[in-house]
């Protein structure tokens, strides 16, 4: 997918946007999925806002919904730059602009913010499932224990991308021609002159392997933890009521959603790194990867929690794991 700069080429300058082009469907595609998603995003956050500010025990509980409800906003924000770096610029309504103009700075602010959201993203399923563990081996303190966890982890979920896009920091940006499938005026986005030649690629990989591994094997935990208490005898069980069991349920769901998005992009960087030649064919399937965790996430959680039925929405539901590990009693 190496193609040189089309800034200054006169032939991409007196280049003429076409609507009715594939990139151009393509790119209008999502946008009839993701404005009903950040839609149904800001409802959730709505309505758990509507039930804090009534200071009622809240429908969702108040640490799931900061970290599914940050996920969330990450993602979207995250289409955003997708979009404005990849989709957007194949669609050659930016071309002429793009080799008329040299915009090196907003080019490279609009990739490496891409990236940077991107990594973020990833940290969040892992730390939803670290709550549901938290849940369940400490069902007595898990509130104050939960409470310190997030004064830590939000700032270093944060601050971890920047280790991973540090060499972006003095590179510039420009605009190169897309291979086949795609015609001529249909451009990407590309970096130079970042730190010592390092590539995306191999941070990508390493992150999506980490993270999604890492997720899987503490949902593994909780399944194992879960099951060897109802072993142990229905004594040391103890169910809440099946409006929460669903609660757990949803988040459960919610999570395992947000994996897809790791496996399908894992698939094609991989492909990408083996078989270069399609970088160009991947450009068109890769989109599909990160759109999962967009969408389908968001309206998981809306369409399972409890909570955001309409007719059930004044019931008081707090979500936690309802299994106690101890053979002490429980405290509320």
């Amino acid at each position: 997918m190496s193609a040189k700069n089309i800034f200054g080429n006169q032939t991409y300058m007196d280049f003429s946007f076409t609507f009715n082009t594939f990139p151009v469907y393509f790119a209008l595609l999502p946008l009839f999925y993701v404005i009903p998603t950040i839609y149904i995003v800001n409802y959730t956050i709505f309505v758990f806002m509507e039930q804090y500010t009534r200071k009622k025990t809240c429908v969702v509980n108040p640490h799931i919904f900061i970290v599914v409800s940050s996920a969330h906003t990450v993602n979207i924000l995250s289409f955003f730059f997708d979009y404005m770096s990849n989709r957007f610029p194949a669609t050659g309504m930016m071309t002429s602009w793009c080799a008329s103009s040299n915009h090196e700075t907003l080019l490279i602010f609009i990739l490496t913010s891409h990236f940077y959201l991107d990594y973020l993203a990833m940290g969040f399923p892992f730390f939803m499932s670290v709550l549901k563990i938290m849940f369940l081996v400490y069902p007595n303190t898990h509130k104050s224990i939960i409470n310190k966890l997030l004064r830590i982890a939000l700032p270093c979920i944060s601050i971890y991308p920047v280790f991973n896009t540090f060499f972006l920091f003095p590179a510039t940006g420009e605009c190169r021609q897309l291979y086949p499938p795609y015609e001529f005026g249909s451009i990407f986005i590309h970096y130079f002159g970042e730190i010592a030649g390092f590539s995306n690629s191999p941070f990508l990989l390493a992150n999506i392997a980490f993270w999604m591994g890492s997720t899987i094997t503490i949902n593994l935990m909780v399944i194992f933890l879960v099951a060897h208490a109802r072993n142990k005898g229905s004594h040391n069980v103890q169910y809440k009521s099946r409006k929460s069991r669903r609660a757990e349920l949803s988040v459960t769901l919610t999570t395992f959603a947000m994996i897809i998005s790791f496996l399908m992009r894992g698939i094609c960087l991989i492909v990408f790194l083996l078989v270069p030649s399609a970088a160009s064919w991947l450009a068109i399937i890769r989109p599909l990867g990160s759109d999962a965790e967009v969408v389908v996430s968001p309206w998981v959680f809306y369409l399972t929690h409890p909570a955001f039925r309409r007719t059930k929405r004044q019931s008081t539901i707090t979500v936690g794991f309802s299994i106690s590990l101890g053979s002490g009693p429980r405290g509320k």
